[in-house]
């Protein structure tokens, strides 16, 4: 039950924080990300998965992605444009395949080599709050 109310606590101050967009709205985009991630819908995201979604965005297998790319191929939500800029730390208009790895561990906070429902969330309303905060002058 403590895991819930952390969520709720970072989805409500994601919502806050996020201008006019509503709790519902960041949930809605933390669920879209998922589904497209959990390619065997298994409520799980493993490596193989994570970069088996990257590869359909990346579609000239260059190992990077452009925001065109991303833009196209992304889980369709509201933030989809923010994050990418959010994720293309060197601000050069590609976010590289390495980053795939470094997001894993980050989102698997219990290393346990598989990221559950809880920890997606919480990775994912972190970087739309970083996203907002960051680039949220960008949202229509």
């Amino acid at each position: 039950m403590y895991g819930f109310g952390v969520i709720v606590f970072l989805l409500t101050l994601g919502s806050s924080l996020a201008q006019n967009y509503t709790h519902a709205q960041l949930l809605a985009g933390a669920d879209k990300g998922f589904q497209f991630i959990d390619i065997n819908n298994d409520t799980f995201v493993e490596l193989t998965e994570l970069e088996g979604a990257w590869d359909l965005v990346d579609y000239n297998h260059d190992h990077q992605v452009s925001e065109s790319e991303y833009e196209a191929g992304g889980s369709n939500h509201d933030f989809r444009g923010i994050i990418f800029q959010e994720m293309d730390y060197d601000g050069d208009g590609y976010v590289d395949h390495s980053a795939i790895m470094g997001q894993y561990v980050v989102m698997d906070t219990n290393a346990d080599n598989i990221v559950s429902r809880r920890e997606f969330d919480i990775y994912y309303t972190a970087l739309v709050e970083r996203a907002i905060k960051n680039y949220g002058y960008l949202l229509g």
